[in-house]
């Protein structure tokens, strides 16, 4: 087995459903955000978009995208929110399980996932927001699971933010979740005074635009 292998493992009474697999998120990266100039006039000025920002296409790129396994209609009510699903895959959670009491206006939904991740001893893996993309109006709420010792599915629970009267169909193969996985090694902190003759040396590297990437900037592989 390859030491940086995570696997995505349908379990036996899923298997023989055409479910759309997991993918590594640099292979998801949305329509909107390719159409995106580098660069663009604001009040008249030249400036760099996000896409030429390495953290930030990092961030997007980083790990694996979970797509959710059948279409989803969700619709607002005053009453809350009313969802059909082509599988039975969508249940809910009251927002005083997130929020307390009194619950803060909060609708949110779990949908369940076939796929039991799996990765190296010492490895665990954070469950987020799809991030950096603003595509669909729901929120999946982070969480890390040891994913080397816990062998069973992991639903996601999302909050939607859908207004009252407002319909939006979660579309089969639409990635909800965004995995990545990462070391469980021990940390500790402090704070301190910089040192200013390291700071200093990095505005010697060359001129601000693409120093980053230029001098520091690392890829990262996920396949």
């Amino acid at each position: 087995m390859p030491q940086n292998l995570i696997e995505f493992l349908c379990s036996r009474h899923m298997q023989g459903q055409p479910y759309p697999e997991p993918f590594p998120a640099s292979k998801g990266i949305p329509e909107r955000f390719k159409r995106l100039p580098a660069e663009l006039t604001v009040n008249g000025k030249q400036e760099d978009t996000v896409k030429k920002c390495p953290p930030f296409v990092d961030a997007m790129s980083s790990g694996y995208l979970i797509p959710i396994i059948a279409d989803v209609e969700c619709r607002m009510t005053a009453a809350g929110v009313e969802c059909k699903s082509t599988l039975p895959i969508v249940d809910f959670h009251d927002a005083r399980q997130l929020t307390g009491v009194p619950p803060q206006p909060l609708t949110i939904i779990k949908i369940s996932s076939p796929w039991i991740i799996k990765t190296p001893p010492g490895y665990s893996c954070l469950f987020t927001q799809p991030l950096n993309r603003f595509d669909i109006p729901f929120q999946a709420l982070s969480g890390v699971v040891e994913t080397d010792t816990y062998y069973f599915e992991t639903n996601f629970p999302m909050v939607c933010l859908l207004q009252p009267g407002q319909t939006y169909t979660l579309q089969r193969g639409t990635p909800i979740v965004q995995v990545i996985p990462f070391k469980r090694d021990p940390w500790t902190s402090e704070c301190g005074v910089a040192d200013e003759t390291t700071r200093n040396k990095w505005m010697e590297t060359g001129p601000r635009e693409g120093r980053y990437k230029a001098h520091y900037w690392e890829r990262k592989q996920y396949e």
